[in-house]
């Protein structure tokens, strides 16, 4: 069987190497020169200076378990690939005007860390924590490692309908906000939970409860660096690729996704047709509705008007800079993980989601890998992954030239005074810049969102676009735009999902020739 898998991001080279497990015959094609998609690297060569390697996607690695899943099910041993290294703390968060806060990797030491900082507190986080965990134990089955409302066809199974009474009960409808504002009394406390909701883009006022299950993911599964950095991941998906025979052709943009019909049978490449017999697409599917697939082909959901309806995830402006020093020596407030949070996060909020512009106060998340891994920087010098999350393009604020600028000096004036970083814009020595455009431009993303639709709202979250196109025969989307969401173990269960799909319902036709 053949199969052409659009983009080599982290879901599609899942997908891909999962298909060609099986026996499919895989092609995938990707406009960028490196395969990865954000989960990739920069490694600028500084004259006199010496070598920084930045990740410039994906910094935080949870869920290990779906990792080494993907490692198990092709027979290979994930330690001979990926060194996992549990992080602690987990962050370090910086409050204006106060000490920071660790975040300790384990539960009974957060515990302990919170009843001395936010005494009073701890029971409350004790049954936030509880809470977190029964989000996990029910929907990782049902929601994460298939798309439930895809597998309910017709009248529900017994095991559906009680999956789906399990999930009512954890009460979905409250807000991330309001159940922190539940359990917690100090306000610095309940933003650190409430931070959750930036994990995909969404309001803490508007992004239901069930997000909070990143707590459990955090404190229970754990809080991972790859050494090296996250880029060994796509750089083991893509000696595996290599193993199985997978075909990758980087430089290589897709037009148009072929439906003939109502069925993919390919995609058209500088207006030269390939054959498949089946196409999965790591486009996010708001993109590829726009620019992939034909008018005549798209669902009422996915019309220009409609999606021009829907509320897209916050996206990132990002800074890669090398600087002068180290962290041990300049920056010892520092650790692998900072958050630096503004004395009122709601303004940030407000800015966002309700003006739909920057906030002139953001948080600022600074990934310091050198505190991890020296290698990261040349001796004496330090590489910092410094990132916000405005809103998504649209018509409030344009991204150019002179507003990239000011919004950069703006950053690093914070970062220069709350952050504690006096004179760092003069100890820069390198620096990349990354706005909503980049995202848009060089990843297609949804109008340089990071997570493609909102999941503000109970629908928004739980309903995202669908592994199988809709209408569309031999069809498929994975990545963090579709179920079940962004993130290096969430994309990577996406294109588990996929894979499976695809075999299921090729099964038994003639011209798919998957192994057993």
């Amino acid at each position: 069987m053949r199969v052409i898998v659009v983009g080599a991001g982290v879901g599609g080279l899942v997908a891909g190497l999962r298909l060609a497990h099986a026996g499919a015959q895989v092609t995938i094609l990707e406009q960028g020169e490196r395969a990865g998609g954000k989960l990739n690297v920069w490694k600028p060569d500084v004259p006199g200076v010496g070598t920084f390697r930045f990740d410039t996607g994906p910094h935080v690695l949870t869920m290990p378990w779906a990792i080494r899943e993907l490692f198990d099910d092709l027979g290979e041993p994930m330690e001979e690939y990926l060194t996992l290294e549990r992080t602690d703390p987990i962050c370090r968060y910086h409050f204006p005007g106060d000490d920071p806060f660790d975040a300790p990797a384990r539960p009974e030491d957060a515990l302990r860390a919170i009843a001395t900082r936010f005494p009073g507190d701890e029971s409350g986080f004790r049954e936030l924590l509880r809470y977190a965990r029964r989000v996990h134990d029910v929907t990782v089955e049902p929601f994460l490692r298939q798309d439930f409302g895809a597998a309910v066809r017709g009248i529900p199974t017994a095991a559906q309908w009680r999956q789906l009474a399990e999930f009512l009960g954890l009460r979905p409808w409250r807000t991330l906000h309001a159940l922190s504002a539940r359990h917690l009394s100090d306000p610095k406390l309940r933003q650190i939970f409430d931070l959750y909701a930036f994990y995909n883009g969404s309001s803490p006022y508007r992004a239901s409860a069930i997000f909070s299950i990143i707590a459990w993911v955090q404190w229970g599964d754990g809080t991972y660096y790859l050494r090296g950095g996250l880029r060994t991941y796509a750089d083991a998906l893509l000696r595996l690729a290599e193993k199985r025979g997978v075909e990758i052709r980087t430089g290589t943009t897709v037009d148009a996704i072929r439906i003939e019909s109502g069925g993919a049978t390919g995609v058209t490449v500088a207006g030269t047709d390939l054959a498949a017999d089946a196409v999965v697409c790591n486009v996010d599917p708001l993109t590829a509705y726009a620019r992939l697939i034909g008018p005549a082909h798209r669902p009422a959901a996915f019309t220009p008007e409609r999606m021009e309806s829907v509320p897209p995830s916050t996206s990132a402006f990002v800074l890669l800079l090398g600087v002068r020093g180290t962290p041990a020596g300049d920056f010892p407030h520092l650790s692998h993980y900072n958050s630096f949070l503004p004395p009122n996060l709601d303004d940030e909020l407000q800015a966002i989601f309700e003006r739909g512009v920057p906030a002139d106060d953001p948080v600022i998340g600074v990934t310091c890998q050198s505190v991890t891994d020296p290698t990261a920087a040349p001796p004496g010098h330090t590489n910092l992954f410094v990132m916000t999350s405005p809103p998504a393009i649209g018509s409030r604020f344009e991204w150019n030239e002179q507003t990239e600028a000011g919004y950069r000096d703006r950053v690093l004036a914070l970062l220069e005074t709350r952050g504690r970083m006096p004179g760092l814009r003069e100890r820069i020595v390198c620096e990349q810049r990354w706005t909503p455009r980049t995202f848009a431009d060089r990843y297609g993303a949804w109008r340089g969102s990071l997570y493609g639709a909102s999941s503000n709202g109970i629908k928004s979250g739980f309903f995202r676009p669908p592994n199988r196109a809709s209408g569309v025969r031999g069809l498929y989307f994975v990545g963090g735009g579709t179920h079940p969401g962004g993130g290096l173990p969430l994309v990577t269960l996406s294109g588990k999902i996929v894979a499976e799909a695809l075999r299921a319902d090729y099964a038994g036709k003639k011209y798919a020739r998957f192994s057993q």
